[in-house]
């Protein structure tokens, strides 16, 4: 019935294309003999793969918003230490010229 043998599922995977959204995820293995029956059938399987498809949207968004996230912690820690070494050598420079000017400042 299904791709995993044991398995209770009603649909078949069955994806050769290089893009899953090409094609439907799941195709009934078995349909009802009605019409209305296989309509409802197939209207489950639609919903179920745009189910399946909007998880998979939201995943990708969850992943792209920590990998924004996470850039832009590093920047912001890249502009500390920009800040930090900025400073320490204007500091070190004043200090210089300090030392140069002053006889007693501290060697």
């Amino acid at each position: 019935m299904s791709s995993e043998p044991n398995s209770g599922a009603i649909t078949k995977k069955k994806s050769t294309w290089l893009w899953p959204w090409q094609e439907p995820e799941t195709i009934p293995t078995v349909l009802p003999r009605s019409k209305t029956g296989k309509l409802a059938q197939k209207a489950k399987l639609a919903n179920i793969d745009a189910e399946n498809a909007l998880n998979r949207a939201y995943q990708i968004e969850i992943a792209r918003t920590k990998i924004v996230g996470e850039a832009m912690f590093k920047s912001g820690r890249a502009l500390k230490f920009t800040f930090v070494s900025a400073a320490r050598q204007t500091l070190l420079r004043l200090e210089s010229i300090r030392r140069r000017f002053e006889p007693r400042y501290r060697n």
